[in-house]
């Protein structure tokens, strides 16, 4: 299996091939040696990677995950959809926040970053020029996605309505809050109200009362969200950081200069 700068051999790129038809264009390097099969030792395989990867022809995503390159045209570039590439990384995850919101056309700004939830450890790889940040939640919120087909990989994205919680949950940013709220207006017919109101109850009453605040400003009813919940008990929580106004009916300090 010898190459020469970016120029395969017939074996070699017959074996590529045969790589991403078994498994897909991102594999381990566990499924490489199987497809490899007893012809070489596990050291020529390692050598053998270690040259592709060097030449462009295998792509290093982390620590025995790689993306095969078949066409010379695409050398050393990443052509897979960057959701792809991040459940690769971490299988036991879901696409969150913006771009989850991207994929169901709700967001149209170019991603630095592609932001996932799983139950598992928060962390973080770079790509290329993308971070792909991971966060945790916990495994009763772990919910509102669906699995989707991108090429021939299959993909968990969640929902709008889980990506637009899960934001108010993981994030108090005045960005964060006006992102919220501009979806909330621009995609009224777009979005599903009542899943939303449902998927809220199942988070801490600090969101639903964000929540039920937002929808407020946007028109849409929220006595039945008020019905379900226990809004007024006695607690109150804060929309953002700089919050210093007070609203009473859902408990809940806002940024007055935000909301007037």
């Amino acid at each position: 299996m010898n190459m020469k700068n970016t120029i395969l051999s017939q074996k070699d790129l017959a074996l590529l091939e045969q790589i991403v038809l078994h498994y897909s264009k991102i594999v381990s390097f566990e499924q490489i040696q199987e497809a490899i099969g007893n012809e070489i030792s596990d050291g020529a395989a390692r050598k053998w990677v270690a040259e592709l990867t060097q030449a462009g022809w295998l792509i290093r995503l982390k620590k025995g995950l790689y993306l095969v390159v078949t066409d010379i045209s695409t050398l050393g570039f990443i052509d897979v959809s960057e959701l792809t590439i991040a459940q690769a990384l971490i299988g036991d995850s879901y696409i969150a926040f913006d771009a989850a919101l991207q994929y169901h056309g709700m967001f149209d700004q170019m991603l630095a970053r592609i932001d996932s939830v799983t139950k598992g450890t928060t962390k973080a790889y770079k790509v290329g020029q993308t971070i792909y940040q991971f966060s945790h939640i916990k495994e009763d919120l772990y919910f509102g996605f669906n699995e989707e087909t991108l090429g021939n990989d299959q993909v968990k994205i969640a929902h709008a309505e889980k990506a637009l919680l899960d934001m108010l949950y993981f994030r108090t940013s005045d960005y964060a809050v006006s992102l919220v709220l501009e979806k909330l207006q621009d995609y009224q017919e777009e979005l599903d109200f009542a899943r939303l109101k449902a998927y809220s109850l199942r988070f801490s009453l600090g969101t639903v009362r964000k929540l039920g605040f937002l929808l407020d400003q946007v028109g849409v009813e929220t006595a039945d969200l008020i019905a379900q919940s226990n809004v007024k008990e006695n607690s109150y929580n804060r929309l953002t950081h700089e919050a210093d106004q007070f609203n009473a009916k859902w408990r809940l300090y806002y940024d007055s200069q935000t909301f007037g």
